[in-house]
């Protein structure tokens, strides 16, 4: 993924959001993503934790706070500026499967604090997915 470029935003609202379309596409174990803007908030004078957007298998939707499931996919992003954005972000990502069962894909915006990773924006995708004993992943119908 080249690094994506930062641009001024103008009104406050998220401190870290995913805004706009995001989305992805999966072809055998290569997992596509797109996403519109990464945007920051924060002071002008500020600069994020490192940021990653991932690819979370989850049992149910992610609601916030802690949750258990399998990292499918990562892509790094670097700190971001307050008040800038990365817009138009898309990686071509190896995927790690889950094992057998329905899942709910979300994508996460996270940052390092240095202790730890913070999910500070997120998106469930609507479509289930299915997970089979031959390591593929299928939308559910």
């Amino acid at each position: 993924m080249a690094t994506p470029m930062q641009i001024p935003l103008p009104s406050p609202q998220k401190e870290l959001a995913l805004n706009g379309v995001c989305s992805y596409h999966i072809e055998g174990e290569t997992l596509y993503l797109d996403v519109a803007e990464v945007a920051s908030r924060r002071n002008a004078d500020s600069a994020s934790g490192e940021l990653a957007l991932e690819i979370w298998a989850l049992e149910a939707p992610y609601t916030g706070g802690n949750f258990s499931g399998y990292l499918i996919a990562s892509q790094p992003l670097g700190s971001l500026s307050g008040q800038h954005c990365f817009r138009n972000c898309s990686a071509t990502l190896p995927m790690q499967m889950p094992t057998e069962g329905v899942w709910t894909l979300v994508l996460m915006l996270r940052e390092s604090t240095g202790s730890s990773l913070v999910t500070r924006d997120y998106i469930n995708f609507s479509q289930q997915v299915l997970a089979e004993c031959k390591m593929t992943l299928s939308l559910c119908s």
